[in-house]
C-alpha cells in the first residue's frame, strides 16, 4: 500500500502545481493538502504494519521536499504595494 499512496501524492503534488499554473489557487491548496496526507498516511502505514524502513524514510524525505520545492517555484507572486513617490515640500507647496 505505501506505493500506491507514494504514486498517489506525486500525482496530487503535480496536479496542485498545474492548478497553481493555472491561476486557481484554492484547487492547487486542495491538490496540495491532499498529496501532504497521502505521505503522512504512507508514514503511518509503514509504521502500523512494521514496514518502516531507512529507503522509505528516505522516500518520504524526498517527496516532502519536493512538494515544497513545486510550492514555492509555483507561487503566485506576492503583490507588490505600488506608492506615490516622496515629493518635496517645495514641489507640495507649488501646487497649493
Amino acid at each position: 500500500m505505501t506505493t500506491w499512496t507514494l504514486w498517489i501524492g506525486a500525482l496530487l503534488v503535480g496536479g496542485g502545481s498545474a492548478a497553481q499554473l493555472r491561476h486557481q489557487a484554492v484547487a492547487a491548496r486542495a491538490l496540495w493538502g491532499l498529496a501532504v496526507l497521502a505521505f503522512v498516511a504512507t508514514a503511518a502505514s509503514a509504521v502500523f504494519t512494521s514496514e518502516f524502513s531507512l529507503p522509505l524514510l528516505l522516500i518520504l524525505v524526498v517527496a516532502i521536499t519536493a512538494t515544497v520545492a513545486l510550492v514555492s517555484v509555483t507561487r503566485e507572486p506576492a503583490k507588490s504595494v505600488t506608492r506615490e513617490p516622496a515629493r518635496s515640500a517645495a514641489a507640495r507647496r507649488g501646487t497649493q
